[in-house]
């Protein structure tokens, strides 16, 4: 889910390729959807999303799935301090940093 669908859907492809098993929602209903339904061990969310829906999903997903991690595609390091992410990932540094950033969350949890 994003203002850019083909973006999270080349980074699926590359997750999956890593192993990942990845869903990628098209609407925000959607992703809700999944996280009610418990089909997830971390929630990725975009910097493309708008703030309103980045906060709506992670309030599910921590209601929903409290030791889940949350990891942020962001443009700065900047802490979101309302969604608090278990990890931040600058989109300039492409999948590798993302990879590396699920992994070490996913060890973690």
């Amino acid at each position: 889910m994003g203002l850019f669908r083909e973006l999270a859907l080349y980074r699926a492809e590359v997750l999956q390729h890593q192993g990942f098993q990845v869903l990628t929602p098209e609407t925000k209903e959607e992703a809700v959807a999944i996280i009610q339904r418990g089909e997830f061990d971390v929630a990725v969310l975009s910097y493309t999303l708008p703030s309103a829906v980045v906060q709506e999903i992670v309030e599910e997903a921590r209601e929903h799935c409290p030791d889940c991690p949350i990891v942020a595609i962001a443009e700065t390091t900047r802490l979101d301090r309302r969604i608090v992410p278990d990890a931040v990932v600058l989109a300039e540094k492409g999948p590798p940093a993302l990879i590396l950033a699920l992994r070490r969350v996913l060890r973690q949890s």
